[in-house]
């Protein structure tokens, strides 16, 4: 069986880190996350992928090339216009028209190959018409759900319900399998919800694979940040550690748990390291820092004097300056951290945490997250951050600024103040 991946989509919700690179090579763990998805697929038994792309396409073909240094057989289909998910299924019509059955995957979807084989041996050992991958959630809002029979077939799909529309925690996890029918069925309701319900409604045949175990679809930003928690644990947990060669760990210095420290690395003393940990090539981590669990340092990244990052991504060649403080956060590409910064991650008392996507107030359905920040933005000494703000890309926050909105690209911040003077008796 081939695969469809679907990498097309813009995804605003993820802005500002995607103003620069499109969702799938956000990177987590050192790869994108488009590669984790084709490895997962290759580790199914499925070598044969077709990428929908559109948005920034030319990076991910770029990227991924025709799949020979990841063992597979990678074709391009091109969306010109982004028109939604049916659309891009839509456009792969002639690549898999003349085939028995086919697989549909998101490229940001997180779940391991073992999702893969369970939907497509329901697929074949129940005769369906169609399967579709679901698993539990807290979270109903954000997804599609499903609600399925005591025989796992699904009786109704919603997408993202309001409160009381749908009794059921089944999330559309983002793995399908289709017959070519599908194609004519599509094009007639343009719309893949709608298309899954007229299944349900006309063959009876279409069958929930549910997965019960942990899975992350990249939807929002504070997704990624649990992505990376996952890909670190399938990385890192009960496998030991990997320390390169050239990499310099300077003693009196602590690590703790498994780690990836790759080439090149200096650690300077009195440096703790908790793992899960991954540390990119030739990055730099100075004297008395704490780098804390479930964090990702990408390459030639610098992190100065006295840190402490906790739960964070931080991407290629970022400084992040003496005595800064970065908590739950993403950090994109070449920012520019000055001392004594402070992402801040845990709310004020009480108050939970929201941040604005795509101009509405969303509740971020954790207990900490910080700040996320487009690539190369400068952050001026003794700035603080609020929990769920961004900051775009190419912005400067200036000395002394407390953010607790969002900055667009392209702008600069900073705090107006009144200084009294008096003369002292």
């Amino acid at each position: 069986m081939r695969a469809l991946l679907l990498a097309g989509s813009q995804s605003t919700r993820m802005w500002p880190l995607v103003e620069t690179r499109p969702k799938p090579l956000l990177s987590i763990g050192g790869k994108p996350i488009i590669q984790w998805m084709i490895e997962d697929l290759k580790a199914a038994g499925i070598r044969n992928i077709v990428v929908s792309i559109g948005y920034l396409g030319e990076q991910i073909s770029d990227f991924l090339g025709r799949g020979h240094g990841l063992g597979v057989k990678i074709d391009y289909v091109t969306q010109e216009e982004e028109r939604g998910v049916a659309e891009s299924i839509l456009i792969a019509k002639e690549e898999f028209e003349d085939d028995e059955s086919f697989l549909v995957a998101n490229a940001d979807i997180l779940a391991g190959p073992k999702i893969i084989r369970r939907a497509l041996s329901h697929y074949k050992d129940l005769a369906a018409e169609a399967v579709v991958s679901l698993t539990l959630t807290n979270t109903p809002q954000f997804y599609g759900i499903a609600e399925i029979d005591e025989r796992a077939r699904i009786r109704r799909v919603v997408e993202k319900p309001q409160p009381g529309e749908i009794q059921s925690r089944y999330a559309v996890a983002g793995i399908y399998v289709f017959r070519p029918t599908i194609f004519e069925q599509l094009r007639k309701s343009g719309d893949l919800t709608k298309t899954i319900q007229k299944l349900i409604d006309e063959e009876d045949k279409v069958y929930g694979s549910v997965w019960e175990r942990e899975w992350v679809e990249v939807s929002y930003p504070w997704d990624l940040v649990q992505a990376n928690r996952f890909v670190l644990d399938k990385q890192l947990k009960g496998k030991g550690s990997f320390i390169a060669e050239s990499a310099d760990i300077q003693q009196p210095s602590r690590i703790e748990g498994s780690v990836h420290i790759g080439d090149g690395v200096v650690v300077r003393p009195h440096t703790t390291i908790r793992g899960p940990v991954y540390i990119g090539p030739n990055t730099y981590i100075g004297n008395n820092s704490l780098i804390r669990e479930y964090t990702s340092l990408g390459a030639n990244v610098i992190v100065g004097f006295g840190c402490e990052i906790k739960e964070s991504i931080i991407y290629d060649s970022t400084k992040i300056g003496r005595l800064s403080f970065v908590g739950d956060s993403i950090v994109g590409q070449n920012v520019d951290i000055g001392a004594g910064v402070q992402l801040v991650n845990h709310p004020l008392a009480g108050k939970t945490i929201t941040s604005t996507i795509s101009g509405q107030t969303e509740i971020v359905p954790r207990k900490k997250f910080g700040g996320v920040i487009g690539d190369d933005t400068i952050l001026s000494p003794n700035v603080s951050v609020f929990p769920g703000v961004k900051i775009g890309t190419s912005s400067i926050v200036l000395p002394g600024t407390v953010l607790d909105e969002d900055v667009p690209s392209r702008t600069e911040a900073r705090l107006h103040q009144k200084v009294d003077l008096r003369p002292l008796d």
